[in-house]
């Protein structure tokens, strides 16, 4: 043997001492777990609907990665529960006239990924949080950004838009950017263990 197939070897033992694996593989997970079921989250805010929103962005989320199949109701070889603690937009800077022009939104979550069989507990996370800024008069919007161009707001439409209609659609935006974020950080936290 070589001392190139000597270190290629040695490296191998290494890494896979070290739990070294590819991403997507699930570290730790059950070997037998192929499918998922999302529960809707305990919805712990005045915000109606955001249970709904955020089991439909992770159920989402995981079809996109494709390693566990999302099922639906209690049939999963994991499932997956939570409660959302907190949901709030609040404002974080003003005009000269204190007007707020722009907003952040935060969620936090808690959740608990568990075999439903052995009742055993894969994985728990008791605070997992998303946050969100975004503009809310027009005059603090940047057009050109990607994450403006993203949303559904034409940028010919803000002059004819009051500073309301403006921030109401900012924050459903926003909200929906923020359950996109936390449902991605979900999966990692829930799978990868990250």
């Amino acid at each position: 043997m070589t001392w190139r197939g000597v270190l290629a070897a040695a490296l191998a033992v290494a890494l896979g001492g070290c739990g070294y694996q590819l991403a997507g593989g699930g570290a730790d997970l059950p070997r037998e777990a192929r499918t998922i079921s999302i529960e809707l989250f305990t919805n712990n805010t005045r915000e109606v609907g955001l249970d709904v929103r955020l089991r439909r962005a992770l159920e989402e989320e995981f079809r996109r990665r494709g390693w566990l199949r999302v099922v639906p109701g209690p049939g999963g070889d994991l499932v997956l529960t939570g409660t959302i603690r907190r949901f709030a937009i609040a404002p974080v800077a003003f005009s000269a006239t204190d007007e707020a022009v722009q907003y952040q939104g935060v969620i936090v979550v808690s959740m608990r990924l568990a075999e439903p069989g052995s009742g055993r507990i894969v994985r728990e996370t008791r605070s997992l949080q998303a946050s969100q800024d975004f503009g809310a008069v027009a005059g603090v919007v940047v057009t050109t950004s990607p994450r403006f161009q993203q949303g559904t707001i034409d940028a010919r439409d803000l002059a004819n838009m009051t500073n309301v209609q403006l921030s109401e659609a900012r924050r459903r935006e926003a909200q929906r950017e923020l359950l996109d974020t936390l449902a991605r950080d979900a999966y990692l936290q829930a799978v990868e263990g990250f």
